[in-house]
């Protein structure tokens, strides 16, 4: 009788009611406790890397600008999602998603999405006919689009002998900073076209001439573009950047000297010389002679580099130390018969002289033309270069140090040739160094791309699918059964 009285004792009312009230409030203080962590979480929060390697984390640069984001940035991943690439760029996306409040990101599958897709190039102001994958970047009125064919670096190692070219390193992130930095940047920079001596012409739509993708390259890096003739006029005090694209008649003297007169206040010029106008003295290879750079009147060629699809195209894959092409190591650029590049003491400019840097050259079986059957020298023979000298002694720089990129060749950059491999990705490395703008890469690395291979049988197939399909949805129907039958038993 006692255990029976004890037994009801224990459930009395009074006895239940405090512990379901125990429980209930046990269940509340639990729920507010994970309301807290959640709501300090929000605003506080840090992620661990627990991989072995730390190839995956945002730079220290890119974290630094998008700490100091303070207005909203817009980033539309125009993207077909089944591309291999899409997944690279989610996952760094997601990564400055994470990091930075400041970002309103919007992926837009063009395939699935026709409708909106469309919306977005009318928003944007993209070409409907292009169904490239970028991404869009987008702050106060200011637009920046990475194509997908600059997100990778590759291996061209086996194209002579494999014909294989393998994905090596992906550069999300360098391409994504900068694009940010370039949207949010409040300067304005302006470059000119030189006209009046038959140049290409930046709205030419034509493939070999044309240069109005080139044109599309500057005004995606947010750089304004005008035509200039100096025949009556001084070179505009808000020029960042003159492009004198390969002109096929002679610049007056009047014209030399004003753009002599810029150069010498600090001012940047991009000179394009190709073959054709190796026929003619244009008066431009005279005043880059006094800077320290020798253009020849011949063409370059390379037996081990040329392209297979048309012998004119030199394959480039040799670059020298400089922050223009330094991301480009694991690349290759495309020349049509290049002109040859000399490195010569330039003239006397004060207490110093121009710093002139080799960017590309040929490899050692590279040979000079000054006729098709006539052989100048063999070697490693320079066809792109860069200057940099600092202010003159006695004159006010007004733009900072004088900074020129000097090319042996223009149809690179014409609207056929500029999506070969890593041109567009020269072009516009080369517009941000000429402009300042190349501190925003330092830095920040592309990421590897780690490749696994396995190497199985026909036989050792099928026993994996038989495995799949088969054995291990078997003993899972297989278990049910066992526990049904002991229960039912």
């Amino acid at each position: 009788m006692a255990e029976e009285s004890a037994v009801q004792a224990s459930f009395w009312p009074s006895r239940r009611w405090r512990i379901g009230l125990n429980v209930g409030l046990s269940v509340l203080a639990l729920a507010a406790v994970v309301v807290m962590i959640n709501f300090i979480a929000a605003r506080r929060y840090e992620r661990f890397h627990w991989a072995a390697g730390t190839q995956d984390q945002l730079s220290p640069v890119t974290l630094r600008v998008l700490d100091a984001l303070t207005n909203q940035v817009k980033i539309v991943v125009f993207f077909d999602h089944r591309q291999p690439l899409f997944s690279a760029v989610r996952k760094v996306i997601d990564q400055y998603e994470v990091q930075c409040s400041k970002l309103d990101v919007e992926y837009v599958d063009y395939t699935f999405s026709p409708g909106r897709a469309e919306e977005v190039r009318s928003t944007y102001e993209l070409a409907s006919a292009d169904k490239g994958d970028r991404i869009i970047f987008w702050c106060n009125g200011k637009k920046r689009v990475v194509h997908a064919g600059e997100l990778s670096e590759f291996d061209y190692s086996g194209v002579f002998t494999e014909r294989k070219v393998k994905r090596t390193n992906f550069k999300g992130e360098q391409l994504f900073t900068s694009a940010i930095c370039s949207v949010i940047d409040t300067r304005t920079a302006k470059a000119y076209f030189l006209e009046g001596h038959r140049e290409h012409d930046p709205t030419d739509k034509r493939d070999q001439v044309g240069y109005l993708d080139f044109a599309k390259v500057l005004q995606e890096n947010n750089v304004a573009i005008g035509r200039l003739s100096l025949l009556n006029a001084e070179i505009p005090a808000d020029c960042q950047l003159l492009i004198v694209a390969s002109p096929m008649n002679p610049i007056a003297e009047e014209e030399l000297e004003r753009i002599e007169k810029y150069l010498s206040q600090g001012g940047r010029l991009l000179a394009l010389l190709n073959f054709d106008t190796a026929r003619v003295a244009t008066g431009l290879e005279a005043l880059l002679a006094n800077w320290g750079v020798e253009v020849g009147r011949d063409f370059v060629t390379d037996k081990p580099r040329s392209s297979t699809t048309d012998p004119r195209l030199v394959i480039v894959t040799e670059f020298g130390d400089h922050p223009i092409v330094k991301p480009l190591r694991r690349s290759r650029l495309a020349l049509a018969l290049p002109r040859s590049i000399r490195l010569r003491s330039a003239a006397p400019r004060g207490a110093d002289s121009a710093k002139v840097v080799l960017l590309a050259v040929t490899s050692p079986e590279g040979v000079v033309h000054k006729a098709p059957n006539r052989i100048e020298r063999q070697g490693a023979i320079p066809l792109i270069v860069a200057v940099e000298k600092g202010s003159i002694q006695g004159i006010s720089a007004d733009r900072g140090e004088t900074r020129m990129v000097v090319a042996g060749e223009s149809w690179f950059l014409g609207n056929k040739v500029i999506d070969f491999d890593a041109n567009r990705d020269f072009a516009r490395l080369a517009v941000n160094w000429l402009i300042n703008r190349e501190l925003l890469l330092e830095g920040i690395g592309p990421r590897p791309i780690k490749e696994f291979t396995i190497s199985i049988t026909h036989s050792e197939m099928q026993t994996i699918r038989w495995l799949l399909v088969g054995v291990l949805p078997g003993s899972v129907l297989s278990i049910g059964i066992l526990v049904w039958a002991r229960r039912r038993s």
